[in-house]
């Protein structure tokens, strides 16, 4: 699942995916919003949530902080294991840092966009 508001971004990623791991299906929301209530609706009906969701911070709507603050509600739910990484142009190694302690139950990984293709793969595989 990619929830990021750039259409090229998510355009990339999707087809590097796709390239990669075939079998994936991609789900891509421009914004928190739209991916939480598509998640919602998932997990009301018992239906398999993505493994892995590649998150955005800066959106409109709802950004990244305010998905994960939701998000946990639907964890909460569930019976699944869900990884989320946090990509944005926006980490630096000293958010990173701050950001793994005040969010590590709840994120897999902060990464610096640009995403290396074999590094999204991996993240795909790992999920």
């Amino acid at each position: 699942c990619i929830i990021d508001d750039d259409k090229i971004y998510t355009f990339g990623i999707k087809k590097i995916i796709k390239n990669h791991i075939p079998e994936n299906q991609v789900l891509i929301f421009e914004n928190g919003r739209q991916a939480l209530d598509a998640l919602i609706e998932k997990a009301d009906k018992n239906v398999h949530l993505p493994d892995v969701i590649l998150l955005d911070i800066d959106m409109p709507e709802m950004n990244g902080w305010e998905f994960l603050t939701n998000f946990e509600k639907i964890r909460k739910k569930i019976d699944q294991e869900v990884q989320v990484y946090v990509i944005s142009s926006r980490i630096d190694k000293t958010k990173n840092e701050l950001y793994k302690v005040e969010w590590d139950d709840q994120v897999s990984d902060f990464i610096r966009k640009p995403v290396e293709a074999e590094q999204l793969v991996e993240l795909m595989e790992i999920g």
